[in-house]
């Protein structure tokens, strides 16, 4: 909250030399700068998609941190890894590495969502959850660019060195460009933008919006040593692919999101049950999860240096990938394919 406040009156400032004049009268118009509310948030939700539930994962961003707090750690997120230090001819170099290190443990072939499937299952922590989500007009104000970081890092002082780098981070992957074939991809700064997009990216704004259970904890599931037994799986997409968007919560002190669609692809909503349940002694894994997994049905543009695919034996184009998504990611579809 502080964050946002300090935001207003660095605008404040900096208008009295003119460069951000405009900025700060649409400061002024809006009385708080970012949804304050559950409420607030819901109304807004109401009014662009009726008696539609708003995802548990957007209403997070309302919310004080809960459970354990994160050490400041190297990100396991392939668009947050060190993009900081790469240069555009790098970006290639960077997206193949990155998802080589991902496929060691996130990515699954869609044969593993069947009842009675064992799995170790691996689930990317939430980045970002509690951040506050800035109303349109303020956050399409703000330069979100590395040419203008140093103005992004004064909007948001006190900024620690851990906090800077992950904030060029993503700004850094958000400009780089992605090397899967056909990929639409956007980073969005509001709740409007992030809807806009999507609707563009799917060609309708009858939408329906989707987020992973509160099963599943902020900082994710590791269980190398504990196996998890598919207890339930249901199509939330029909079995024929359709096309969709997801939206992954980027390191940020306001909320921003790395929207992307490489279609076709089903969504299920996996039940998975911890083997041994609630008899492990001092389990840091839940004994019982419920999580949304997203599958790419066309993987011919696939990395074909991916260790996933040396795992199975096949070719990029021979087989789906498959990945469960986060507590803070966003999932949106056509209402008509749901």
């Amino acid at each position: 909250m502080c964050i946002v406040l300090f935001l207003v009156s660095f605008l404040v400032a900096t208008a009295e030399g003119g460069r951000d004049a405009g900025l700060v009268t649409r400061v002024k118009e809006t009385t708080v700068p970012y949804y304050a509310s559950p409420s607030e948030l819901n109304a807004y939700w109401q009014s662009v998609f009726p008696n539609r539930p708003i995802p548990s994962s957007l209403l997070d961003h309302l919310s004080a941190p809960s459970g354990n707090k994160m050490k400041d750690m190297e990100k396991e997120h392939y668009w947050s890894v060190y993009s900081d230090r790469l240069t555009e001819g790098d970006a290639k170099i960077f997206h193949n590495w990155a998802h080589r290190i991902a496929s060691e443990k996130l990515l699954y072939p869609e044969t593993v969502f069947t009842t009675g499937s064992k799995i170790n299952l691996y689930i990317d922590r939430a980045v970002a959850l509690h951040s506050p989500y800035l109303h349109r007009d303020i956050a399409d104000s703000i330069p979100m660019s590395t040419k203008n970081f140093t103005d992004i890092i004064a909007m948001f002082a006190p900024v620690s060195p851990s906090m800077a780098r992950d904030m060029w981070s993503t700004l850094s992957s958000c400009e780089h460009p992605r090397e899967v074939a056909g990929e639409q991809k956007a980073c969005t700064t509001s709740l409007e933008s992030m809807k806009g997009f999507s609707a563009l990216a799917l060609g309708t704004g009858d939408l329906r919006a989707f987020s992973t259970s509160l099963d599943v904890p902020e900082e994710g599931i590791s269980s190398p040593s504990q196996r998890y037994e598919v207890a339930a799986v249901r199509a939330i997409t029909p079995r024929v692919a359709t096309n969709t968007v997801t939206c992954h919560s980027m390191s940020f002190p306001v909320a921003l999101f790395y929207c992307h669609a490489v279609n076709p692809t089903r969504i299920y909503e996996v039940t998975l049950k911890r083997e041994g349940g609630d008899s492990i002694p001092e389990s840091r894994t839940p004994a019982m999860v419920q999580a949304l997994a997203v599958c790419h049905v066309n993987t011919s543009g696939f990395d074909p240096t991916l260790r996933y695919w040396v795992k199975l034996g096949l070719k990029p184009g021979e087989a789906s990938v498959c990945h469960f998504l986060t507590r803070g990611d966003v999932l949106w579809a056509p209402a008509s394919a749901t």
